[in-house]
């Protein structure tokens, strides 16, 4: 059974069907459906093929070689397709909704699978993701000094029901020089919009949506404007804690890896650091001095924080030093009205 539906349809399913990208496995790396399985139709290569002989030779020469090129894989398509979808709803989808997508959906189709095309494919997703991530967002800001554990608060809250944005989560990035270490690669620039939209887009916009205090870069990815809006107009819950106490969470996190490899990535830090204190902090992780490194980044990124924090208008944050179970129970109370 074949059937049409939007996008908008789809994104508002509260369980999401099974969705199949039929694009090129190049198109679907550079940005894809969160949720979706690469299944192409045509692979990098033959996609190049088909473009260029469309170029060369026009329409119908373009679609009797796609035909040419895929009609030897039916076989393989439904043999896969038996072993892992069998007895399952497929939603499919290909750049525009066009030509690739239905060859794909009408041969899963015929051969009893219950399939459904996304009309106008990953490009109106895209569209409708971008328009989204540029609208006003009312956003209620989690900050405080390097080492406050603001990533680890924002886990807690979303796990006792809150609504939560979590940006260096989606963006495989903690936002320092040292924010890579321990994470996989970071995604795309379409596709770290893509997960933040994917996301959010379901959320109450009544309700509070909580995210970190970020600047506008997370590693190579940019925060998408609505949301860097956001935070920089949002009331800031300042997480007030010791510098002793913020030392430790650093230790803790950061003195688990290689030597060598804090070495070189505080060396990275060299311009902004000064020469003299960031031969210091090399020379402390070389003798094995971890807690003079540590605090001579952390004063370092104090002052890179307190220059943006200052920034912000006067009467736009409250500073909090309750911790555990009174801080989430505390900031989980906060309400705003607003809407995106």
């Amino acid at each position: 059974m074949l059937k049409i539906s939007t996008i908008e349809e789809y994104l508002n399913m509260p369980i999401k069907a099974l969705l199949l990208d039929v694009r090129s496995e190049g198109e679907f790396n550079q940005g894809h459906i969160p949720g979706a399985i690469s299944f192409p139709i045509l692979n990098n290569e033959e996609r190049k093929l088909v473009g260029t002989c469309y170029k060369q030779k026009g329409h119908n020469s373009a679609v009797l070689l796609g035909y040419e090129l895929v009609g030897p894989k039916f076989t393989s398509y439904l043999a896969y397709a038996y072993t892992h979808f069998e007895d399952k709803e497929l939603f499919i989808h290909c750049w525009r909704g066009g030509l690739r997508s239905r060859i794909m959906a009408n041969l899963l189709s015929s051969a009893g699978f219950d399939v459904t095309i996304i009309a106008g494919g990953y490009k109106t997703f895209r569209n409708t993701a971008l328009d989204f991530l540029h609208a006003n967002f009312n956003l209620n800001v989690l900050g405080g000094l390097t080492g406050s554990g603001k990533t680890e608060v924002l886990g807690e809250l979303a796990k006792a029901g809150a609504q939560v944005i979590d940006i260096e989560q989606l963006a495989s990035h903690k936002g320092s020089a040292f924010g890579a270490l321990g994470l996989p690669e970071q995604p795309t620039q379409e596709q770290f919009e893509n997960n933040i939209f994917m996301h959010c887009v379901n959320f109450n916009w009544e309700m509070p949506v909580w995210v970190e205090d970020e600047s506008r870069l997370i590693g190579r990815l940019q925060v998408p404007p609505g949301i860097y809006a956001g935070i920089r107009s949002g009331f800031v819950y300042f997480l007030d804690y010791s510098f002793e106490k913020r030392l430790d969470h650093i230790i803790q996190e950061y003195g688990v890896f290689e030597t060598k490899t804090l070495i070189e990535t505080t060396f990275k830090l060299k311009k902004r650091m000064g020469d003299l204190t960031n031969r210091l902090a090399i020379e402390s992780l070389e003798s094995g001095d971890i807690k003079t490194w540590a605090t001579l980044v952390l004063k370092h990124y104090d002052k890179q924080y307190l220059f943006g924090f200052g920034k912000r208008r006067d009467n736009q944050s409250e500073k909090i030093n309750l911790v555990g179970e009174h801080l989430i129970n505390y900031l989980h109370s906060i309400s705003y009205t607003g809407s995106n």
